[in-house]
């Protein structure tokens, strides 16, 4: 986008269709729903015309949904941006806007282009964070994070790295040896979890 480069590290699911799956979470947003391919900037109410979040509360997401009744989109809560690595939601949103120093308007109204990237590394999942809601899709894993080389970092302060570590070594029925040594590779260290296994 504008000579932008964004990889998505970290991304939340959120959506929400009538009779098959209402999460009440989801912001209702008309920018949310039949607008693939463009970001939608949190704003206070549902229509496009409505405010926008300000100080943290305000997020980016990227929209999915290509149908009028369904509400579809990924908040990005870290990315890499021309090679450098920004975590957090709002910092992701400041980051874009002044590399592209683009309005939050115009932000929405350019279509971005998508370029499809091969990788080998695993994706971990969790709970979506810091949701004030409870409620039944409060607890499904439709948090979605890279574990590639940048992981392990300091810079990379994704939340839950142990958990969605120590459940993916589960999950995928890890032998003594391959847990020790996934751990250590994607942690630095060895959590008590794994070591009891």
């Amino acid at each position: 986008m504008n000579g932008l480069v964004i990889l998505p590290k970290e991304i939340e699911v959120y959506y929400s269709k009538e009779g098959e799956f209402e999460d009440p979470t989801v912001h209702k947003n008309e920018l949310q729903k039949n607008n693939k391919n463009h970001f939608y900037v949190h704003r206070w109410g549902k229509t496009k015309n409505d405010k926008y979040k300000g100080g943290n509360r305000a997020g980016l997401d990227f929209v999915v949904s290509d149908d009028e009744n369904t509400y579809y989109s990924y908040l990005i809560r870290s990315a890499l941006i021309n090679g450098n690595l920004i975590v957090g939601p709002n910092k992701v949103l400041k980051t874009i806007e002044s590399l592209t120093d683009l309005s939050y308007k115009e932000l929405e109204s350019n279509t971005i282009e998508l370029d499809v990237v091969n990788f080998s590394y695993d994706v971990l999942f969790s709970e979506r964070i810091n949701l004030n809601q409870e409620g039944e899709s409060s607890h499904y894993e439709l948090r979605a994070v890279l574990c590639d080389n940048l992981y392990r970092e300091k810079e990379s302060k994704y939340r839950y790295k142990e958990k969605m570590i120590t459940r993916f070594i589960k999950e995928r029925k890890m032998s003594s040896q391959q847990a020790l040594k996934y751990a250590q590779e994607k942690l630095g260290y060895i959590p008590s979890e794994i070591r009891s296994l």
